[in-house]
């Protein structure tokens, strides 16, 4: 008996199709099965699903599933793009800029990443402000440039502050080099506690200052010594131990290291004990203990985490409203859980636009 998911999607629901991609592409509840993924991608974007489009796009410019074809990879990228899909967007821009898959036009470039930056992408609102600031693509504008480059600055997230503080500093990815915005970027991050861009923007003043500048190897040696980094080094050790246990069958063993994991802040462990705690594996089976652990896990930004736990409350068993499920499932369809959009569209109209509304975008 077909489920109300193949029901829709044989029907001609957009977003039902793309879930059955990607259920079949990861082997998420069904088996994996990619060429027949790539059929359902297809259905999906020839319904008018700009997500579909942007996922064929990639699978065509990768070649792993199927022979790697430039002309029908640029045909679904121009029509994400121009059903605004925002990722898509931003990665025409950077085509254009370089002349890598299409032609090389500035003025195309900058169009596609304004339509980006006006959908709150906001390495898109920073690529606009410094076009404006050089006149790429569009007459300059000191005006314009600003306005773009304060609106980056107010929704753009620490680490992509310390990325444009170092193109700034060391006139890396075709910046040109400026210590002056270098330090404006890295003091964003700055006030947000970043530790790096704390390390960043204490050198970059001190060359202000009359000192010589850091060369780019050691402040690079110095970053990856951080305490920041330190932790992300540990978390991700602690994960793989974890995963390899579990693998060899150490299932005991490998609950207690996905525990080591998510005290670390790993998300993905938080939700690898909520699934074992749920199931009983390696430790008794506890569905209470399990729902707060996913809980945790979404809350961490597991997309996995964030799509069981809305499925979680749809079943009823455990209080909720209609709100926090619509929450779960635009997150976890904004953090790349894809098949998420369908049970979202269960509850709002254009699920795409509304996901991409709903949050912050680098």
């Amino acid at each position: 008996m077909k489920s109300e998911l193949e029901t829709d999607a044989a029907a001609g629901d957009p977003y039902a199709c793309l879930a059955l991609a990607y259920f079949m592409q990861t082997g998420k509840e069904l088996d994996m099965d990619i060429p027949e993924s790539v059929v359902w991608y297809e259905r999906a974007a020839a319904l008018g699903c700009a997500r579909a489009h942007w996922e064929l796009t990639r699978i065509y410019l990768e070649g792993e599933f199927v022979e790697r074809d430039e002309t029908v990879a640029c045909a679904h990228l121009m029509r994400a793009a121009e059903l605004g899909n925002a990722d898509s967007q931003v990665f025409l821009g950077d085509e254009h800029m370089s002349g890598g898959l299409v032609e090389r036009d500035p003025a195309e470039a900058f169009r596609w990443y304004s339509r980006a930056a006006e959908q709150g992408v906001s390495s898109a609102k920073f690529t606009v402000g410094y076009m404006y600031a050089h006149g790429i693509g569009v007459d300059r504008s000191d005006t314009e440039a600003e306005m773009w480059f304060s609106s980056a600055g107010l929704t753009g997230q620490a680490d992509m502050f310390l990325d444009i503080g170092m193109c700034y500093e060391y006139g890396l990815n075709g910046i040109v080099h400026n210590e002056v915005e270098a330090a404006r970027w890295y003091k964003y991050g700055v006030d947000m506690g970043h530790e790096k861009c704390i390390l960043c923007w204490n050198s970059v003043m001190e060359s202000l200052g009359g000192a010589a500048r850091e060369p780019l190897e050691d402040r690079l040696d110095r970053l990856s010594m951080t305490e920041a980094q330190r932790e992300v080094n540990e978390r991700a050790g602690a994960l793989a131990t974890a995963d390899e246990l579990f693998d060899q069958g150490m299932m005991e063993e490998a609950y207690e290291s996905y525990g080591h994991a998510a005290r670390l802040g790993s998300p993905e462990a938080m939700f690898a004990q909520a699934m074992m705690l749920h199931q009983g594996i390696g430790v008794k089976r506890d569905d209470i203990s399990a729902i707060k652990e996913l809980s945790h896990a979404a809350n961490a930004g597991s997309e996995d985490a964030q799509f069981y736990l809305a499925r979680t409350y749809e079943s009823s068993r455990f209080p909720t409203d209609d709100s926090q499920i619509v929450k779960l499932y635009s997150d976890a369809a904004y953090n790349g859980f894809l098949a998420a959009y369908y049970y979202l569209s269960k509850y709002v109209d254009h699920p795409e636009i509304y996901a991409r509304r709903t949050h912050t975008r680098r």
